[in-house]
């Protein structure tokens, strides 16, 4: 299953990074230090195993991704969940912590648990001539 992720990913990633969406380098501006500080600008591929409380759960990334200046995609794919993050390393790490340490979800008898089943599928600097995510955004 994994192997098929990565080769759809393979696929389908400059797809994705050259939707509409996606601006054209000169609008880094508005997020002035997604750029400037840490390693650069960075994107990050999350595989999620389980979402028990979708509505929650949606609403904490999109926080976290606007607090974090992180834009990119929630992806649901039949039952594969995908984080497709982009800003600066340090906040994509910062990002990570609390996803792994933050009480996000509901175990199968409904109390509050945190994700322990996520895995990082990349990571890579993306270059200056790749197009980058406007906004943090769910796709179904």
């Amino acid at each position: 299953m994994v192997h098929e992720l990565v080769l759809w990913v393979q696929q389908n990633l400059m797809h994705i990074l050259s939707q509409p969406e996606t601006g054209s380098g000169h609008e880094k501006s508005t997020f002035p230090n997604s750029t400037t500080m840490g390693d650069g600008l960075w994107i990050t591929l999350l595989h999620l195993d389980h979402m028990r409380a979708k509505t929650k759960y949606i609403k904490t990334v999109e926080r976290w991704a606007s607090n974090l200046r992180l834009t990119g995609r929630l992806m649901f794919m039949g039952k594969i969940i995908l984080i497709l993050l982009q800003g600066d390393k340090n906040d994509i790490k910062e990002y990570l912590v609390l996803q792994k340490t933050s009480k996000v979800d509901v175990d199968s008898s409904g109390k509050k648990c945190k994700e322990k089943m996520i895995s990082v599928l990349f990571e890579t600097k993306v270059q200056a001539e790749h197009k980058r995510f406007l906004a943090f955004e769910v796709k179904e």
